[in-house]
C-alpha cells in the first residue's frame, strides 16, 4: 500500500502534484519559523551569558577562590559616542595568575587597550579628538566574540597600573570572573557603592522569553492556518476517491495508509524545505533585534533534541492528522456520498475569546506578577486564548453575517452566497482566517509601538537643552540604595584648579555656544516648592541640592533660565541640567534664586557640574565630551551626556522593536495572502460541479462571480471588524500591564496598511474569476 500511495502522490495528475507542492510549501514555512523560534530561544540564553563577565566585582556575584590567585583590579564605567553606549572596563593585573576577561588571551598591559570589532572600526573612522583621545595608551587588538553580547556591542578594556586603579574611586580587587548572570540584576552594586548595569544587561532571560513567546504566537498562528487550509485542497475529491476504494474492497487500514503516505510525503518535503529556509536565512534572521540587539549568526543554533523533535514530529503529526481527516470514510464508504448540512456553529464559540480578555483583565485589575518568569506563565495563555478564540469564533460570526445578508438580499447572487455561507460557515471562514488573524496581529503590534513612543518622555526634550552636554561631578561619593530607583548624597566636587583652563578649551571648540559651570557650595539648596522643583513620587516636595552659577555664564545659555535682575550669581541644581527633574523642558523663562557670592570667590570654589551648550553637531558634542572626560576622568559612571543621547538610545531601542513588529506584520500579511489564495482555490475546486450545474440551469457567469466575491468578502469584512477591535482591546490590556500608559491611536500608516491589506485580499478573490470560467464547463457537471 505504501507503493500505491507513492504512485498516487507522484502520478496522480496535475491536481495531485499541485496539492503536494502547496502543502509542502505551507509545511516548509511552518517548519522554518518553528526552527527560527527554537534557535532564537537558544540564542537568548547565549546572549545573556555573554553579559556575565560584565557583572564582575558586584556584590551579587559570588566571590571566587583566593588561594594562588593574584587579584585583578577592576573598574567598570561607561562612555557615549553619538548616542551609542560604550562599556568600559579598566583592569590592572597584580600577577601572572590574575583573572583574564573573556575574549582576551591576556590582561592588557598599562598603556594598552582592547576594543570590540565594532568599537575598533569606530575608532579608526572617527577623528581622534572626538573619541580615541579619551582613552590612555594605544589600541593593542580586538576583543573576541566570546566577550560580546552582540556583533555591534561597543566594549573597551583598558590596561592600567595597580597604583592607578587603587587611587580610582569604586575600583575593586577580584579573583574570578563570572560565567553566569546574577539572579538579581536590579540592584547590583560593587563593594565600594557603585551602582552598575551594562547596556541591555538587565533584561533577564525570562523577559526575553516573554517577548519571543508573543512573537512566536503571532507568527506561527497564521502559518498553522495556512497549513490547515493547504491540506484542504481537493479534500472533497480525495474523500470521494478513498470512498470508492472502500467500495471496491479496500480496508480501513489500507485507506488510512494511503492517506498517511500522501500526507507524510508532503510533510517530509516541507521539513526539508523548512530546514533549508532556516539555514539560508539564518544570517538575515540574526540581524533582527528581537530584544534590542542582533545576535551572532552562530548563536542561532539547534540542539539535537530540537532537530529530532521537528524532523520526526512534523511528519508524524501529518500522518495522524490525515488519519483523523478520513474518519467519515472509515465509518462507512457511503458516508461521503450521504452529505448533510453541518450543524450551525453555536454562540459558545466566543467564550475562548472572552476568556482571553478575562485572563488579562484579571491582572490589569489586580496587578501583574513581580517575577518576569511568572509573567510569561500569566500573560502568554491570555494572548494565546485571544488568538485561538478569534479563530474559533470566526465561523459563528460568519454565520451571523450570512443570516443578516440573507434578510437583506434582493438579488439572486446575494441570496445564493448567503445560503451557501450559512450552510457551511466553517469552510467560508477558513479561507479568510489567515487575513483576519493578520489584521489582529497588525493592529496589536502597531498600537503597542505607538503607545511605547508616547511612554518615552525623553522625546519631549526640545530646543537647546537637547544638545547640551552635562558632566556631573557632584556624585563622587554616592550613597546608593536600591528601591526601584537610585538616590545620591553628594558630598564631593571636582577641583577648582582645572576649571579655568577647561573653560578656555571648551569655548575654543567649533560649535560650542555657551558654558555654565556649577560651583560647589556645601549646604546650598533650592526649596522643593520653588516653582515645582523637587516633586517626588508621593506628591511631597524636598529641597534640591544646589551649587552656584555665574549669571554672566548663565546668560550665554538662556535655555537654562536666568538670574534675577542685578544678581551676579544664582543657585542652580548641583547636578547641572537634570532632564527628569525639569520635565525635559526649556527653562528660558525660569528665574533662579540669587545667592550672595562675589565673582572672585565663585571662581575659587570646586566644580559640581559643567553644562556645555552646542549646536548639536556630532563633532562639537564629541570634542567637548573628550575634553570633559580628560579633565575629569572619574566623573561618574557614564561620563558627560546630553538629553539627545538619552533620546537617541531610547529611539534606538524603540526602532529595534519597531523592526521586530514590522517583521511580524509583513510575515503574517504575506502568509495570510497565501492562505486566502489557497482557500479560494480549494473552495472552487470542491464546488465546480455545483457551479457547473448552475450554469447549465441558466445562471450567468457574472452571477457566479458575484457569488464567489460575496462568499469571500462578507466573512472577511465582518470578522475583520471584530479582529481590529480585538487588536485594540489586546493592545489596551498590554499597555496597562507592560507599559503603564493608556493606548495611543496609531498613525495614518496603520490605516493605509489595513486598507491596502483588505484591497489586496479582494483582489486575490477577483483573481480567481478566470479560473471559475474554466472549471465550470458542461464536462464538470457529469457524474463521475
Amino acid at each position: 500500500m505504501i507503493g500505491v500511495g507513492l504512485r498516487l502522490v507522484f502520478n496522480g495528475g496535475r491536481e495531485a502534484i499541485t496539492r503536494l507542492v502547496v502543502v509542502a510549501i505551507a509545511v516548509g514555512l511552518g517548519v522554518g519559523l518553528l526552527l527560527t523560534a527554537l534557535a532564537a530561544t537558544n540564542a537568548v540564553a547565549a546572549w545573556s551569558n555573554r553579559h556575565a563577565w560584565q557583572w564582575t566585582g558586584t556584590v551579587n556575584v559570588p566571590a571566587g577562590p583566593t588561594a594562588g590567585i593574584a587579584p585583578l583590579w577592576w573598574h567598570p564605567s561607561g562612555d557615549t559616542f553619538d548616542s551609542q553606549q560604550i562599556s568600559r572596563f579598566d583592569v590592572a593585573a597584580t600577577g601572572t595568575s590574575s583573572p583574564v576577561p573573556p575574549g582576551l588571551a591576556r590582561d592588557p598591559a598599562p598603556g594598552q587597550y582592547y576594543a570590540s570589532p565594532a568599537l575598533a572600526a569606530l575608532l579608526r573612522s572617527t577623528p581622534a579628538d572626538q573619541l580615541a583621545d579619551r582613552y590612555p595608551g594605544r589600541l593593542a587588538g580586538t576583543i573576541g566574540d566570546a566577550a560580546l553580547p552582540s556583533p555591534n556591542s561597543l566594549v573597551l578594556i583598558v590596561g592600567r597600573t595597580p597604583a592607578q586603579l587603587a587611587a580610582t574611586p569604586y575600583s575593586v580587587r577580584v579573583t574570578s570572573i563570572p560565567t553566569t548572570v546574577p539572579a538579581d540584576t536590579r540592584g547590583v552594586v560593587n563593594p565600594k557603592g557603585l551602582f552598575y548595569s551594562p547596556p541591555n544587561g538587565q533584561i533577564p532571560p525570562s523577559t526575553s522569553d516573554l517577548i519571543l513567546s508573543v512573537v512566536a504566537l503571532a507568527v506561527l498562528a497564521p502559518v498553522l492556518i495556512f497549513i490547515a487550509t493547504a491540506t484542504r485542497l481537493s479534500a472533497a475529491r480525495r474523500e470521494q476517491r478513498f470512498a470508492a476504494m472502500r467500495l471496491v474492497g479496500a480496508t480501513r487500514k489500507q485507506v488510512s495508509v494511503l492517506a498517511a503516505v500522501e500526507s507524510t510525503v508532503a510533510a517530509l518535503l516541507g521539513v526539508a524545505l523548512g530546514f533549508g529556509l532556516f539555514f539560508l536565512l539564518r544570517a538575515a534572521v540574526a540581524g533582527i533585534s528581537f530584544i534590542g540587539q542582533p545576535f551572532f549568526p552562530a548563536e542561532l543554533t539547534l540542539s539535537p533534541a530540537d532537530i529530532l523533535l521537528v524532523a520526526i514530529g512534523v511528519p508524524a503529526a501529518a500522518a495522524v492528522a490525515a488519519r483523523l481527516a478520513l474518519r467519515r470514510v472509515r465509518i462507512s464508504p457511503l458516508g461521503v456520498a450521504r452529505r448533510t448540512t453541518p450543524k450551525p456553529p453555536r454562540a459558545w464559540r466566543v467564550l475562548p475569546l472572552l476568556a482571553g480578555f478575562a485572563d488579562l483583565g484579571y491582572f490589569v485589575v489586580n496587578g501583574k506578577p513581580v517575577s518576569p518568569s511568572t509573567q510569561v506563565k500569566a500573560f502568554v495563555p491570555g494572548y494565546l486564548l485571544i488568538i485561538v478564540g478569534l479563530v474559533i469564533a470566526g465561523p459563528w460570526l460568519t454565520m451571523i453575517a450570512a443570516r443578516v445578508m440573507a434578510r437583506l438580499a434582493n438579488r439572486p447572487a446575494t441570496l445564493i452566497a448567503a445560503r451557501r455561507l450559512a450552510d457551511d460557515p466553517k469552510a467560508a471562514f477558513r479561507a479568510v482566517s489567515g487575513l483576519v488573524l493578520a489584521l489582529l496581529i497588525t493592529t496589536a503590534a502597531v498600537v503597542a509601538i505607538a503607545t511605547q513612543d508616547a511612554v518615552d518622555q525623553t522625546k519631549f526634550g526640545t530646543g537647546a537643552v537637547v544638545n547640551m552636554l552635562t558632566s556631573q561631578l557632584a556624585d563622587q561619593q554616592p550613597d546608593y540604595s536600591y528601591n526601584g530607583q537610585t538616590g545620591a548624597v553628594t558630598t564631593g566636587a571636582g577641583p577648582a584648579a582645572s576649571a579655568a583652563p577647561l573653560t578656555a578649551r571648551l569655548r575654543a571648540i567649533p560649535g560650542v555656544r555657551g558654558l555654565v559651570v556649577v560651583r560647589a557650595d556645601p549646604g546650598l539648596s533650592i526649596p522643593g516648592t520653588f516653582q515645582g522643583l523637587g516633586e517626588n513620587g508621593n506628591g511631597s516636595a524636598s529641597p534640591v541640592p544646589a551649587g552656584a552659577v555665574s549669571c554672566a555664564q548663565l546668560a550665554t545659555m538662556p535655555a537654562l533660565g536666568r538670574c534675577p535682575a542685578g544678581a551676579t550669581a544664582a543657585a542652580f541644581p548641583e547636578d547641572g541640567y537634570d532632564g527628569p527633574l525639569f520635565g525635559f523642558w526649556n527653562l528660558d523663562s525660569f528665574v533662579w534664586p540669587a545667592v550672595n557670592i562675589p565673582a572672585t570667590r565663585l571662581d575659587s570654589l570646586g566644580v559640581d557640574a559643567v553644562n556645555v551648550g552646542t549646536d548639536g553637531s556630532v563633532p562639537a558634542v564629541e570634542r567637548a565630551r573628550t575634553v570633559l572626560e580628560n579633565a575629569y576622568p572619574d566623573a561618574g559612571l557614564n561620563g558627560p551626556s546630553t538629553l539627545g543621547d538619552l533620546i537617541g538610545q531610547d529611539n534606538s531601542t524603540n526602532n529595534d522593536y519597531q523592526q521586530l513588529a514590522n517583521v511580524v506584520i509583513l510575515v503574517s500579511l504575506a502568509i495570510a495572502g497565501c492562505t486566502l489564495a489557497a482557500g479560494i482555490a480549494a473552495g472552487l475546486a470542491d464546488r465546480k460541479r455545483p457551479f457547473s450545474l448552475l450554469r447549465l440551469t441558466g445562471a450567468r457567469l457574472a452571477t457566479l462571480r458575484r457569488v464567489v466575491a460575496l462568499e469571500g468578502a462578507v466573512p472577511l469584512l465582518a470578522v475583520a471588524v471584530v479582529a481590529i477591535g480585538t487588536g485594540f482591546g489586546g493592545a489596551a490590556m498590554n499597555a496597562a500591564l507592560q507599559q503603564g500608559h493608556p493606548i495611543v491611536a496609531p498613525g495614518a500608516a496603520y490605516y493605509l496598511i489595513t486598507a491596502a491589506g483588505i484591497l489586496v485580499s479582494l483582489g486575490i478573490i477577483a483573481a480567481t474569476f478566470p479560473l471559475l470560467a474554466r472549471i465550470t464547463g458542461p464536462e464538470a457537471a457529469r457524474n463521475e
